[in-house]
């Protein structure tokens, strides 16, 4: 399963290339929601011990501001939910953060996958489910959305899909306690 968390990081990790040192200053992604809260939303089940880290970017339009990391697993260890917050930013660097984005996602298109994609105002939201032919690869369900000058994300990863509406249920939860 981790090999495939990459599928996840890779979106907001593809806007800003990391390191992966350890950053000065906490970001505390794992307060920003509870196991309850996202075993409710991805249809109850076992949710595992949170996985936190903080992660000073090192190269691209943030380099150097630090990105909060928190990763649950779910399903005995089959699937997880990861939260992802960093100050996001403007004008021609997010226009290039963003075209990354959708560069992370044609790539997997090109590779078979299917893409399934709302908006909610400034929150984007995709389900990526990969071709038929990758028995072993779980589904992605993410949202990305901004607030108070931070960039979000929520995204699951799983064998079963996990709608967007309940994703973007917990990016809510999210948004909203960002101070």
């Amino acid at each position: 399963m981790k090999k495939y968390f990459c599928l996840v990081y890779s979106f907001i990790l593809l806007l800003f290339a990391s390191n992966g040192l350890s950053a000065e200053n906490k970001m505390h992604a794992c307060s920003l929601l509870t196991s309850d809260e996202i075993g409710s939303a991805i249809g109850g089940g076992q949710v595992g011990q949170s996985q936190e880290r903080d992660i000073v970017i090192s190269e691209g339009p943030l380099k150097g501001k630090t990105m909060g990391v928190c990763m649950w697993p779910t399903h005995d260890k089959q699937g997880m939910v990861s939260v992802n917050i960093i100050s996001v930013p403007q004008g021609a660097q997010r226009t290039e953060g963003l075209a990354k984005l959708n560069e992370a996602f044609e790539k997997l298109k090109a590779k078979g996958w299917t893409e399934e994609k709302k908006e909610f105002g400034n929150t984007k939201c995709v389900i990526m489910t990969p071709p038929s032919s990758e028995k072993n690869v779980p589904i992605l369900t993410t949202c990305i959305g901004e607030t108070k000058g931070m960039g979000t994300s929520v995204g699951s990863m799983s064998r079963n899909k996990v709608s967007i509406e309940k994703v973007k249920m917990l990016l809510d939860k999210v948004m909203g306690r960002i101070h």
